[in-house]
């Protein structure tokens, strides 16, 4: 054989068999094809949901009578118990007012802009603390 069909030989083989390998290789590695996807995401168990029915225990506690009560007994009830509230730590007026806001920005209570200051000076009155006693109670981050 001469060196031209030899080097003719080379020059087409080499990539005949660098491709078939690399095709090998691939085949391995890349994706399936969207044929097999689809016969595998088929033989998959869907998730089924059901609707249950939640009984959410009633209390006959109420805040204690004053003027803020029926705020907090319409607005803080669906979410709270009232001893659950009482028994946090006291808080000022301003701190409760932050509280407060929380609860409607970053939870949805359905509170009044205009009855919010309100609320907060009952929560304040029947479990507050001066503003001058001792260190924060609420982060001052605002959330």
């Amino acid at each position: 054989m001469n060196a031209r069909l030899r080097r003719a030989i080379f020059v087409w083989a080499v990539p005949v068999l660098v491709g078939g390998g690399a095709a090998i290789v691939g085949s391995y590695y890349l994706p399936e094809s969207i044929a097999a996807q689809a016969t595998r995401q088929s033989n998959i168990a869907l998730a089924h949901f059901a609707a249950i029915n939640v009984s959410l225990p009633t209390s006959a506690a109420a805040f204690p009578a004053g003027k803020g009560s029926d705020i907090a007994n319409t607005n803080c009830l669906i979410c709270h118990s009232a001893g659950m509230v009482l028994r946090q730590p006291p808080l000022t007026v301003a701190e409760w007012n932050t509280e407060i806001n929380k609860m409607k920005s970053s939870f949805g209570a359905p509170i009044a802009s205009d009855q919010i200051d309100e609320l907060a000076h009952y929560l304040g009155g029947i479990n507050g603390r001066a503003s001058d006693s001792g260190p924060a109670a609420v982060d001052s981050q605002g959330n």
